[in-house]
């Protein structure tokens, strides 16, 4: 039986999904993939979509809903999102990553995997793309239906669209935002006591530091830090790109500490 391929976007709002089954999807895909990888990343079809944002606002976060219906009628369901939380936080100067979905712009998604432009990545990466070009095979080797939902997207002013099922992406990102933004304030805070930067940032080195101990020890990883552990992680991997002297003035000049507050169109 030929599996039936359904992609609903948010196009009311200007978010649309354009299908794996459409005859475009490559010439679009290649460059948003890399080169290097596009081959191979094609092979993931149909588990890949692309987000066009037509909207007028950046696009800060999105979650996408991967359903998989069986031949025996059971449902395999994935939800997946891409976030952006250094646009609202004003650290986009110190991240690799791009300013968030602006306007005109498109990605790429695929199913449990960063997709989007890894072919302009680190090589070494690329070695494990065929691992899930397995697993989609195996995902979809007795399946009748996919249907690929743009479940919700935030805009950068804050505004939600999209049925968010139980708030999932509405609290991801908030809490991905706040461990951010409490990471920056004691850091600030700190060099504005007279600290050296690598006073200030002391608190996250031993954080880090302590949790990989406790994987170490054969703990499991406690997924009610993964956003304090993840935003740890990336003022870590940030302060190393710069000269300490720098790190100070670019703080102040780019971060942004006031709330950030989500509502619903």
């Amino acid at each position: 039986m030929a599996l039936s391929i359904r992609v609903n976007g948010l196009d009311a709002h200007g978010v649309e999904l354009l299908s794996p089954t459409r005859p475009e999807f490559d010439e679009f895909a290649r460059p948003l993939l890399g080169e290097r990888i596009a081959d191979v990343g094609l092979r993931l079809k149909p588990m890949l979509v692309i987000v066009s944002n037509q909207n007028v606002r950046t696009i800060v976060s999105l979650s996408l809903v991967w359903r998989v219906t069986h031949q025996d009628g059971r449902t395999t369901e994935v939800w997946g999102h891409t976030s952006f939380p250094e646009v609202i936080c004003g650290d986009v100067v110190l991240s690799p990553h791009p300013a968030g979905l602006e306007t005109g712009h498109r990605r790429i998604e695929a199913n449990g995997l960063l997709i989007d432009g890894r072919g302009y990545g680190d090589e070494y990466f690329d070695q494990f793309l065929g691992q899930f070009v397995d697993q989609k095979d195996s995902l979809l080797a007795h399946a009748i239906d996919l249907h690929i939902e743009l479940n919700a997207v935030i805009f950068a002013d804050g505004t939600l669209v999209g049925a968010d099922d139980q708030s999932a992406l509405a609290d991801l990102f908030s809490t991905y935002v706040q461990a951010k933004q409490d990471w920056y304030r004691d850091i600030m805070q700190a060099l504005d006591a007279g600290r050296s930067v690598a006073e200030s940032f002391a608190p996250i080195e031993r954080f880090l530091a302590d949790e990989a101990d406790l994987m170490a020890a054969g703990n499991h990883f406690r997924r009610e830090k993964l956003w304090t552990h993840q935003a740890a992680a990336e003022a870590r991997r940030w302060r190393r790109r710069y000269a300490d002297r720098d790190i100070p003035p670019l703080l102040k000049q780019a971060i942004r500490l006031d709330p950030f507050t989500i509502r619903r169109d």
